[in-house]
C-alpha cells in the first residue's frame, strides 16, 4: 500500500463492502457492510501507519520490491515510481503524511457515498 494507491483501494473496498452486505441478505445489509468497510479501514490505516514508521514487521511487505523500494517508508512516499527524500523526512513531510492517513475515512465516505448514489439510480429504473 502507498500513498497513491491506498484512496482508490479504500474507495473501492468500501464499495465492494457494501455490496457484499447486501448480498448476504441480512436485516440490516448496510451494517454488514459498514462493518466490512471498517474493517478494512482499520487494515489499511494499520498497515500504512506501519509501512511509514517503517515497522519491522511490516519488512516482509515491501523488500520483494526492492530495488524500486529502500524501506517501508520510502514505498509509502514514492511508490516505487517517485524519487522523493524518504530519508530525512522531519517536518513537512511527516506531518503531510500523516494528514494523508487521517483523511483515510474521508475516502472511505467517499466510497460510501459513491454506492449510495449508484443504488439510488438503479433503484429509480
Amino acid at each position: 500500500m502507498t500513498f497513491l494507491i491506498d484512496p482508490f483501494l479504500l474507495i473501492g473496498l468500501t464499495i465492494l463492502s457494501m455490496r457484499m452486505g447486501q448480498k448476504a441478505k441480512p436485516q440490516d445489509p448496510r451494517r454488514i457492510g459498514k462493518l466490512l468497510s471498517l474493517f478494512s479501514l482499520v487494515v489499511i490505516i494499520f498497515t500504512s501507519t506501519s509501512l511509514y514508521n517503517n515497522g519491522w514487521w511490516m519488512d516482509w511487505f515491501w523488500i520483494p520490491l526492492q530495488p524500486y523500494a529502500t524501506s517501508g517508508k520510502d514505498l509509502m512516499i514514492n511508490s516505487g515510481i517517485f524519487a522523493f527524500e524518504s530519508q530525512n523526512t522531519q517536518g513537512l513531510i511527516d506531518f503531510l503524511a500523516y494528514l494523508q492517513i487521517a483523511l483515510y475515512p474521508l475516502w472511505s465516505f467517499v466510497g460510501y457515498s459513491l454506492y449510495q448514489r449508484f443504488m439510488n439510480r438503479n433503484s429509480r429504473r
